[in-house]
């Protein structure tokens, strides 16, 4: 064998690449992205909630459907990496809100956030892929902060 045939030879020569046979990746064919449904949304709670119109009033609605676009484009875990969504597990025993009661079973409470300010939320629940929107929250009402200003 020649110098420059050498070149061409691979030093970690695999058996299974030189007869064309690999091990394929199990790689799945479809992402499986956020939904949305919106079977639950309580609009009785107002205040400390608000309905669509209110949030149409204060500019808020266009904003909230963008964010539905983007995270509808991720999965659960882009989704919460990228902060889209924070999940809180149960429903918070502070909050302003009072869980309905036609929401049954174990659900992890979460809100979507950064919609249009620092406070605006929308709480609601997740079961695998799916986020259910519950509450408008502009306020930040559902899961009120204990942070103490000094």
């Amino acid at each position: 064998m020649s110098t420059f045939d050498n070149v061409f030879v691979s030093q970690n020569s695999n058996p299974k690449r030189l007869t064309n046979i690999r091990d394929e990746r199990d790689v799945p064919e479809d992402k499986i992205f956020m939904n949305i449904n919106f079977k639950d949304v309580d609009m009785n709670q107002c205040p400390p909630g608000q309905d669509y119109s209110d949030w149409e009033d204060l500019k808020l609605l266009s904003n909230l459907m963008k964010k539905f676009e983007s995270i509808c484009q991720t999965t659960r875990m882009e989704a919460v990496a990228q902060k889209y969504i924070k999940v809180y597990g149960k429903f918070p025993s502070n909050s302003h809100f009072k869980c309905p009661d036609y929401i049954k079973g174990d659900v992890e409470w979460a809100t979507i956030q950064k919609i249009g300010g620092q406070k605006v939320r929308v709480a609601g629940y997740l079961i695998k892929n799916v986020f259910y929107p519950v509450f408008l929250d502009k306020d930040h009402l559902f899961y009120p902060s204990t942070k103490k200003h000094t």
